[in-house]
């Protein structure tokens, strides 16, 4: 009868619970931009916490170890430790990698902390290339001593033409390096940080530029000028016709070649920075010439040299290339099915730039990034949430010859998603809906547990019910199984060492009938509701806690020994069972009172 005000309890709350989601969907309160947005205290208040102070707290250790990290670095490219040099480039990296994780979960979008993340990725390339080229450096310096012990002049040759295009690039690269200075020291001054590490790293970068050029000096003095074109019988020469170029303009080389042997024109190659770029054209009069379009290479001095047949080379010649403005055009953005389509163009004065990546951000934040075509376009569709936000193109200009441009940034407004015309969302399509009918199942799944677990234990219909009278029942062999559901058991609660004697106990009669009774009146004490199924040893590990636990255990395992073990009840064993079975049942009396 307890179990219907329950029932009762759990469909009203449920019925209720229905009743309010009802009402929900019918008349949400729910924000929306577009319900919202014209309110005069309209803010974003997730952002409220986000003050200048805190964001300077989290960004100042970051900012502190991106100045401190290219001096460290520096000194270990100086002492030729290319293990730690490895090492501290991936620190570095991840350092990097921190910074631009926090200022994109900040929402930090300040210009000039946008400005100091560029110039730190530009460190992290130049130091990277300097570690190459010094460590390529130093190679050259062994081969160096190998050839000319051997007398090898042919290599000896090429080690010298690689090593002036490693000095031009190593120089190269302290340009650059000094050109982040400002950004740098500016940022680093504006948050408080110690830069006179990163001005000491200067100072030794200069000193491993220094190195690089005395060391050219002395490697081409001593392979005098004859190594450089092969002798007097042969000589190859070389020249550029525009020595500036931009990009996608064509680095036109021109040569001649003199030999008294016979040409073979194939193996004439033109190498660009020491890396080779293909093999030159051979004309009439044995003239030779090649083209080359300027892409990716980096803004600053390059050098050129040809050499044929391995043996023969020509002089270095050197071109420049220069950094050239872009502009980046966006149209304004245009909503198809469901996404924002953006298109527009990149290009400098002259001509299209193509195949380059182009960034797009919405709010600060990339969204999408988007490859230019043949002719300079691109065009993206993204998926931006519903409400308010700005959006705009960047390009980095990374490994092009090219400054950075971003294109004019426009304002959208995303609208929630419409629901179809004769259709209603259904109960299960807003989460807070979910989540209240979620809610609603448990509470009644706990109130039902509760509900269970307290009603009273005659109740329970599969469970056996017992009581322990002062009449011994009969000597019939008793099992809970035999049991009628609810039938009491009737047992003494104690049974004297006389009552039973060996001849009488019998393991599969009268000791079955004291397990028995003993597994009933702990299940009823522990409230098991199975208790038929417990084994012999399964009732000890239930019970071996409690004050009962060592009877009962003392019982079982003579219980086991005389029904499993074949070993009868002896005149030894007979005492222990009849007092381990006392005892428990003693601990189990008056359960029912």
């Amino acid at each position: 009868m307890r179990r219907l005000p329950a029932l009762l309890a759990s469909s009203a709350l449920i019925i209720t619970c229905l009743v309010l989601i009802a009402m929900q969907s019918g008349s949400p309160l729910l924000y929306s931009p577009r319900s919202d947005a014209f309110a005069d205290d309209h803010v974003n208040t997730a952002a409220l916490p986000r003050v200048t102070g805190d964001r300077s707290a989290q960004v100042l250790p970051l900012i502190e170890d991106l100045l401190n990290s290219p001096g460290s670095l520096v000194l270990t490219i100086k002492a030729n430790d290319y293990e730690g040099v490895a090492r501290e480039l991936e620190e570095y990296r991840q350092v990097s990698r921190n910074l631009d994780r926090l200022v994109i979960n900040l929402d930090m979008t300040e210009s000039e902390l946008a400005e100091f993340r560029k110039a730190n990725q530009e460190n992290l390339h130049i130091l990277t290339e300097l570690s190459n080229g010094t460590h390529r450096w130093e190679e050259l310096k062994t081969l160096e001593i190998r050839y000319r012990e051997s007398g090898d002049s042919q290599m000896l040759t090429s080690i010298t033409y690689e090593g002036e295009s490693l000095q031009r690039k190593i120089e190269d690269l302290y340009r650059d390096y000094l050109d982040q200075e400002d950004v740098m020291i500016r940022t680093g001054e504006k948050f408080n940080a110690d830069t006179s590490t990163y001005l000491q790293s200067e100072r030794d970068f200069r000193e491993v530029v220094s190195q690089v050029e005395t060391g050219q000096e002395e490697r081409v003095s001593a392979a005098g000028n004859g190594t450089a074109t092969g002798g007097m019988e042969s000589r190859l020469t070389i020249d550029i016709i525009d020595r500036e170029v931009s990009y996608s303009e064509f680095v036109q080389v021109q040569g001649e070649i003199f030999t008294s042997h016979e040409i073979r024109p194939e193996e004439v190659d033109l190498f660009i920075d020491s890396q080779k770029a293909g093999s030159m054209h051979m004309g009439n009069n044995l003239t030779l010439s090649f083209k080359h379009v300027v892409e990716h290479e980096r803004a600053g001095t390059h050098t050129v040299f040809a050499v044929y047949s391995g043996s023969l080379f020509s002089e270095i010649r050197t071109f420049l290339v220069k950094t050239d403005p872009t502009m980046l055009v966006m149209e304004p953005p245009a909503h198809e099915g469901g996404k924002v389509v953006m298109m527009g163009t990149l290009r400098t004065d002259k001509t299209p730039v193509k195949n380059a990546p182009v960034v797009i951000l919405s709010d600060g934040k990339i969204v999408s990034t988007v490859s230019t075509s043949q002719e300079g376009s691109f065009r993206v569709a993204a998926k931006i949430p519903p409400g308010d936000h700005t959006v705009k193109a960047l390009f980095e200009a990374d490994s092009y010859p090219l400054y950075p441009s971003e294109s004019e940034e426009f304002k959208i407004f995303i609208p929630e998603p419409a629901t179809p015309a004769g259709e209603e969302p259904g109960i299960l399509a807003n989460p807070v809906h979910i989540g209240i009918l979620a809610a609603s199942i448990c509470v009644s799944c706990v109130a039902a547990f509760f509900y269970l677990r307290h009603r009273r234990p005659g109740s329970i219909p599969p469970a056996p019910v017992f009581h322990l009278p002062e009449i011994r029942p009969s000597d019939e062999e008793i099992s809970e199984e035999n049991l009628p559901s609810g039938s009491p058991i009737e047992e003494p609660d104690r049974i004297s060492s006389d009552a039973i004697d060996p001849g009488r106990i019998e393991p599969g009669r009268d000791l079955t009938r004291l397990f028995s009774i003993l597994r009933l009146a702990a299940s009823r004490k522990l409230a098991f509701l199975h208790p038929g199924s417990l084994t012999p040893r399964e009732l000890c590990a239930k019970c071996r806690d409690l004050a009962i636990g060592n009877a009962i255990c003392r019982f079982t395992r003579g219980y086991e020994q005389a029904v499993y073990g074949g070993s009868g009840v002896t005149e030894e064993n007979r005492e222990m069972l009849l007092d381990s079975y006392n005892a428990a049942m003693e601990n189990l009396e008056g359960i029912d009172h």
